[in-house]
């Protein structure tokens, strides 16, 4: 299940977890998080060894949508 988001500043839409977002940010880790430019968890990811390995991709769904909510995007 895609979540999409839009920004209310503009109206952009975006898709900003897809279905395999978990399995991203096992496999690259604080790549993931450059990728999404969430830079303070890509370096709490890079030093805590991916979140503990296990940890970053099971809470993943609430980082990334806490973050853009924090920027001003509203999940559709």
């Amino acid at each position: 299940m895609t979540i999409r988001a839009t920004w209310a500043f503009n109206g952009q839409t975006k898709i900003i977890l897809g279905n395999w977002h978990r399995l991203w940010c096992l496999l690259f880790g604080p790549f993931y998080y450059l990728f999404k430019g969430m830079f303070l968890w890509a370096i709490l990811s890079f030093f805590t060894l991916n979140g503990l390995w296990i940890g970053f991709p099971l809470f993943n769904r609430a980082i990334v949508l806490r973050h853009y909510h924090r920027k001003g995007w509203v999940q559709e």
